[in-house]
C-alpha cells in the first residue's frame, strides 16, 4: 500500500513551486539593489534602513520600504537625485504587485 505521503510527493506541484520561488528570486534581486544604493552611504538612519531592507520577508515589504529608502537617500544626496536611483527599484516591481499598490499618478489641482 501506497503511502498518502509518497502519493502528495508524486503530484505535480511545480508550477505552484515555480511561482513562488520566482517571486523569491524577484525579491532578492530588489532587496540586493536598494542595499546596494544604501552601502555607498553610512549613518546610523542608513544602517537602520538597510537592516530593515535585509530582512524584508517578501516583496509587498519592500515595496513599502521603498519610501524609507527614498527618504534615507534624499537626506543625504538631496531628493532629485534619490528619485532618480529610484526609478530603478520602482520599475523593479512591475507586473509583480497588484495593480492597487503601484505607483499613483500624480495630478495637478487647478
Amino acid at each position: 500500500m501506497v503511502s498518502l505521503r509518497k502519493l502528495i510527493r508524486l503530484l505535480p506541484l511545480a508550477p505552484f513551486g515555480g511561482v513562488h520561488r520566482s517571486e523569491e528570486r524577484r525579491a532578492g534581486e530588489i532587496r540586493v539593489a536598494m542595499l546596494n544604493m544604501l552601502r555607498l552611504h553610512t549613518g546610523h538612519a542608513v544602517t537602520r534602513v538597510a537592516q530593515r531592507v535585509q530582512f524584508a520577508g517578501d516583496l509587498e515589504a519592500l515595496w513599502y520600504l521603498r519610501q524609507d529608502v527614498m527618504t534615507a537617500l534624499s537626506d543625504l544626496d538631496g531628493e532629485g537625485a534619490a528619485r532618480r536611483q529610484m526609478k530603478q527599484i520602482n520599475s523593479m516591481f512591475k507586473g509583480r504587485l497588484p495593480d492597487a499598490m503601484g505607483p499613483r499618478a500624480h495630478r495637478r489641482m487647478s
